[in-house]
């Protein structure tokens, strides 16, 4: 964007100067040049690139890039030129940058880490850069507002001059991340820069448990968790026994090998899985507490848990950093005093204040109140949040928040957090306002909230910033209003919600768009505003989907559903839009298969069945007519069912949503067959197939195929040259249980499950000489509890696929 500003582009009299500004551009020409040394690091070469990029575009002058010092000059980074002015960033804090004038020349510099060089605590430090970036915004006044091709916005002024300056800033926070903004991409890895994202301290925090892995179970079943009264084999995001001291010594000892592989690296994550599932062994719960509110805290059991392992590790590398969350059912602290250990860093993770909580008072004061606790047993703590957070793929644009915003980010300086994960949107047509804000404030906790706010939508919508100013805060209001009348509202996007907030003020929003809409005249304003209008039609289909709108085909975002899914082909891949979970081509679509009808000889009329979640079906045309798969018993659990068709060779064949009312139909010729993807989720279903044979993938997640409640029997081929394979049944007892019958090919029982007291049961069955063939599970109600969430899984000897129908089974083999 280039607007005309006064002739000179002057704040002299914002900084007092003391001498005659520099003139570095006059009348669009400059004799000025950008120098840094030639063997600079890449950081401080790509900032220079940048630094001349801008101040062309602002000004039309392009300075040339030099590798020796020239009169009048902006100097960058560690030079002998910088030295003769007693200019060094040898004793500068990381990532804190200095502009200063001497004489004709502009130096800004920094501490530097080299192209292959770390700080001592594990990161980078790019203060040049830092130091550039910020340059170009104060003097040039150019925003970042987002990622892409009209992600900035660039003024435009026939002169430059620079007042006597001597300006030096440092990052609040050592680690400073906005995550899940797509940040894998070019164009937003370029972003964090020059937003001046990024760690001097390095934090490895994730989810860890995994460095134990799973084949673990066959020779140390006691590493994992137990559960009534057997240890449980491993399956998604699995526990382990935080008090068995073989698990914590072969812990350390997977710290420790990742030490001595990556001497490099400084960080490593001891943090458990998510989820629950944890130990029931005596130990462990001698250990567990109950938290203020009577929920279980096992706090004391992780606490024991990071010091024992961070102990060992300690003997060989003292100065290497273990990383461990607080979070869930640990994040209140334990209520007897301990003293954490020196090599552990604690990254607080409140979960209970996720997606717009703080707005309710209570959650402000249970805040207020913990952080002071986890302060006092250390001052290595990092926080990790998403307070304002709106993740979807229906187009709800995301509130930005500010009332949150303006109680965490002081609190967060005064607490001294050490790093800031608070995460961001991918969705930048409908987050660009909070990813800013997020951004601006990782680097500064004391900005203007509100004033950043109105710069961002001054800025990226231009003549249409009042309108869209209304509209966020409208989402704002309403969105603060729901969650203190709604307080079982999490961060999941709920369909209440999708009806009390964005419903509700649809027909206002769009108001409001249209209305900008026809005011805006710049170019670039206008394909900004274009961005968020994507996510207003894809919110009103979603909307017209859950039947929340009255009379959707008068909105002017109406699309037909041929429409809107060409609308989203010509958009793939778009900054906009959330990069949608169903439009991920799953795991083994595509790959070769030999796939064949095949008799159940010991098969029964199917019954009743509902399927959980994510699934992958094999799909094979038996005959000329075309294939039609019907949906029943949809029970979406606030999203869309939706689906996707590949053809035998990971070719899209179609996509759409599963709807009780409308069958898919696919053609029988032009493929072997077709793999049917369904999103994953919480939602549940029960199908039919005509015209063709089909089977259910038994390995879409971890823990196997999941069904609700009892199903239909479950067939599957146990081919030629196999002596035995593993199967298991798995429920969630006591309350929720589970049994199965196994049935040979002959007919005759091999082998009964039950999962009244053990969440797993799984088992090794031996195959004999006329064993070969197709195999029934049937699920049958356990003597005790109900038969809710059951999933069944089978070992790597099978190739994993469940016919349900036994009148249309398949065979289903990998090709070699």
């Amino acid at each position: 964007m280039r607007l005309m500003l006064s002739p000179l582009l002057l704040i002299t009299a914002l900084w007092g100067a003391c001498a005659a500004p520099l003139p570095i551009v006059q009348a669009g020409r400059s004799d000025y040049v950008i120098y840094h040394q030639a063997d600079a690091p890449d950081s401080v070469k790509t900032a220079a690139l940048d630094l001349q990029r801008y101040v062309q575009a602002v000004t039309g002058a392009k300075l040339a890039l030099v590798n020796a010092p020239q009169p009048r000059m902006i100097g960058l980074g560690s030079s002998p030129a910088a030295v003769a002015q007693s200019l060094s960033a040898e004793k500068m804090p990381l990532e804190s940058f200095r502009v200063v004038t001497r004489g004709s020349d502009v130096f800004i510099l920094g501490p530097d880490t080299a192209n292959d060089e770390l700080t001592p605590q594990g990161g980078t430090t790019n203060g040049t850069a830092n130091g550039v970036y910020a340059f170009i915004e104060r003097f040039l006044g150019v925003r970042w507002l987002m990622p892409g091709p009209h992600g900035d916005y660039v003024p435009h002024a026939e002169a430059l001059s620079i007042p006597d300056t001597d300006w030096s800033e440092t990052p609040f926070f050592l680690n400073r991340r906005v995550p899940y903004t797509q940040e894998r991409t070019p164009a937003s890895k370029q972003w964090w820069a020059r937003q001046r994202l990024g760690w001097s301290l390095f934090l490895s925090h994730s989810h860890n448990f995994r460095a134990i892995k799973p084949e673990a179970f066959t020779t140390h079943p006691e590493w994992f968790p137990e559960g009534g009264g057997v240890r449980v084999p491993p399956s998604g995001e699995y526990k382990l026994c935080l008090t068995n001291e073989g698990l914590i010594e072969a812990f350390a000892a997977a710290a420790i090998k990742a030490f001595d592989d990556n001497p490099q690296m400084t960080s490593f994550s001891l943090s458990p899985s998510d989820g629950g599932g944890w130990c029931q062994c005596a130990k462990c719960k001698a250990l567990y507490e109950t938290d203020p509110n009577g929920d279980l805290s096992v706090t004391p059991a992780v606490i024991n848990f990071y010091n024992r392992v961070a102990e060992i590790v300690g003997r060989k590398y003292p100065d290497k950093v273990l990383a461990g969350y607080i979070y869930a059912n640990y994040v209140y602290p334990p209520s007897k005093p301990f003293k954490l250990a020196p090599n552990m860093f604690l990254v607080w993770a409140p979960s209970f204040d996720y997606g717009f909580t703080l707005y309710r008072p209570d959650m402000q004061q249970r805040w207020e109140a913990l952080v002071p606790q986890w302060l006092k047993v250390t001052d290595k703590i990092a926080y990790y949040d998403l307070p304002n957070c709106v993740h979807n793929e229906l187009g709800a644009p995301n509130p930005p928040g500010l009332k949150i915003l303006k109680f965490l980010y002081p609190r967060l300086k005064k607490a001294n957090m050490k790093g800031v994960y608070v995460y961001g949107s991918p969705a930048w047509g409908y987050a660009g306002p909070m990813n800013y804000l997020l951004a601006k404030l990782a680097w500064n906790p004391d900005e203007d909230v509100d004033a950043l706010f109105s710069e961002y939508v001054e800025k990226a919508y231009a003549e249409a910033a009042p309108e869209i100013k209304r509209f966020f805060l409208l989402l704002d209001d309403e969105t603060e209003k729901y969650f203190n009348a709604n307080h079982r509202e999490t961060y999941s996007l709920s369909e209440k919600r999708l009806k009390d907030v964005y419903a509700r003020q649809f027909p206002e929003l769009e108001r409001l768009y249209r209305a900008a809409e026809a005011k805006i005249a710049d170019p670039e304003a206008k394909a900004r505003l274009e961005m968020l209008g994507d996510n207003l039609t894809v919110l009103h289909w979603n909307l017209r989907q859950f039947r929340l709108l009255d009379n959707p085909q008068d909105s002017s975002f109406y699309k037909p559903d041929r429409d809107f899914y060409a609308f989203l082909k010509t958009r793939a891949g778009s900054l906009a839009l959330a990069p949608s979970s169903a439009a991920t081509k799953v795991a083994g679509v595509g790959e070769k298969l030999i796939v064949k009808p095949i008799e159940a000889k010991n098969g029964q009329e199917m019954t009743r069945f509902l399927l959980r979640g994510g699934q992958r079906v094999i799909v094979k045309p038996t005959g000329n007519a075309p294939v039609e798969l019907s949906f029943s018993n949809i029970t979406a659990r606030g999203g869309l069912v939706k689906y996707q068709v590949y053809d035998a060779q990971g070719t899209l064949a179609d996509q759409g949503v599963c709807t009780a009312e409308t069958p898919v139909t696919l053609p029988a010729e032009g493929t072997d067959h077709y793999q049917f993807v369904i999103g994953g989720g919480g939602h549940t279903l029960m199908m039919k197939v005509k015209g063709a044979a089909w089977a259910v993938y038994g390995r879409t997640d971890d823990k196997g195929l999941h069904v609700l409640g009892l199903s239909t029997p479950l067939y599957f081929e146990v081919p030629t040259g196999v002596a035995k394979f593993s199967l298991w049944m798995a429920s969630e007892p006591p309350g929720e249980t589970a049994a199965g019958t196994l049935y040979a090919p002959d007919g005759r029982v091999v082998t009964k499950f039950k999962c009244t007291e053990k969440p797993v049961d799984l088992q090794t069955i031996s195959v004999g000489t006329n064993d070969v063939g197709v195999w029934k599970l049937v699920p049958e109600p356990a003597e005790i509890g109900v038969t809710d969430d059951v999933w069944v899984k089978p070992g790597d000897e099978l190739s994993g696929w469940f016919s349900l129908d036994p009148q249309a089974a398949l065979s289903v083999v990998r090709e070699k």
